[in-house]
């Protein structure tokens, strides 16, 4: 697959030509090439009913991993979160056992009847303590290094819900049986997958991508003629770059309004509370729409707000100076 002017792609269906029974899939590239395959030139030799017969054979891991490589999007896996607390609770049980029966050797040999045994040396230790403070260490390296590992995966986001939509519609329009139903099955635990590539969209973004009808405007299309034969008929490729661009230009145009309206406003008004009540709206509209087009912080929205208010302030003391 290539692109040869934008670094990104989306991929949607296309409605006249998709079948009844095929599902809607996205995909964005973050590649600016990548060549067709040679399974993609195989299954050009092939008829469509063939490979929709047998597409386990003709598509299968190949054609999967092929259709989510490019994609930062779809590194979707699951976290087994279960499975780590329950691995890491095992192990933090077998260590509490170690450090129980370190505990009895040091006890038994402080006694008055243990002869004298120096317990304030390694090099001189015995025998069944050494191993034993060994055996420790190596479960404590196995316990540390675990815990770490799980820690990470947290910071991971969860998977966004329209790209496993996407997952899983890209199975049911081969069959569900391109990959083994078992071996899907993954997609099935929502609150347990991450992506591990993730892609920072602002809630605007996301709002907007959760519209099909807005993704498959013909200014997005864009073509992609490194698609393989079997997915020719069932995705659109679109730019989401020309979209991220759109975005800034909408973002920039409201920005605008919102600096250069309140300065007319507050202008032809004379009444005091009716300009605060101005001063009001337009800072609460600020601040939504820092909210939604941003990934920043509170923290940050908030600061951002409050020099956007004392503009205001500003502008309403300005119009007062001038006053009758």
């Amino acid at each position: 697959m290539s692109s040869t002017t934008d670094p990104s792609i989306s991929l949607e269906p296309i409605p006249s030509t998709t079948p009844t029974s095929h599902q809607s899939t996205s995909r964005a590239s973050t590649s600016t090439s990548n060549p067709i395959s040679a399974s993609s030139i195989t299954t050009e030799q092939l008829t469509e009913e063939e490979i929709e017969t047998k597409p386990w054979k003709y598509i299968g891991y190949k054609g999967y991993a092929d259709f989510l490589a490019p994609e930062n999007d779809f590194f979707i896996f699951r976290k087994f979160a279960s499975l780590n607390c329950r691995v890491a609770l095992s192990l933090q049980d077998q260590l509490s056992v170690l450090e129980s029966d370190l505990d009895d050797i040091d006890t038994r040999y402080s006694k008055k009847n243990a002869g004298d045994i120096n317990n304030g040396s390694f090099r001189d230790d015995r025998e069944d303590r050494t191993e034993l403070v060994e055996k420790i260490s190596q479960k404590l390296a196995q316990y540390n290094s675990f815990m770490i590992q799980p820690t990470q995966l947290k910071a991971y986001p969860q998977a966004y819900r329209p790209d496993v939509k996407s997952l899983r519609a890209w199975h049911a329009n081969h069959g569900s049986v391109a990959i083994v139903p078992a071996e899907q099955d993954y997609l099935t635990h929502d609150s347990d997958l991450f992506c591990a590539a993730p892609k920072q969209k602002t809630p605007l973004r996301r709002f907007l991508d959760r519209s099909l009808a807005f993704r498959i405007l013909p200014l997005w299309r864009k073509d992609e003629p490194g698609l393989p034969s079997y997915d020719k008929d069932l995705i659109l490729s679109i730019s989401d770059k020309r979209i991220d661009r759109f975005i800034t230009c909408l973002i920039r145009g409201i920005g605008t309004a919102m600096l250069v309206a309140p300065i007319w406003i507050l202008e032809v008004m004379t009444r005091p509370v009716r300009k605060l009540v101005v001063i009001t709206v337009f800072i609460v509209a600020f601040l939504a729409m820092v909210s939604a087009v941003t990934v920043a912080k509170p923290f940050e929205t908030l600061a951002a707000t409050a020099a956007y208010s004392a503009v205001l302030m500003v502008f309403l003391q300005l119009g007062n100076s001038n006053g009758p």
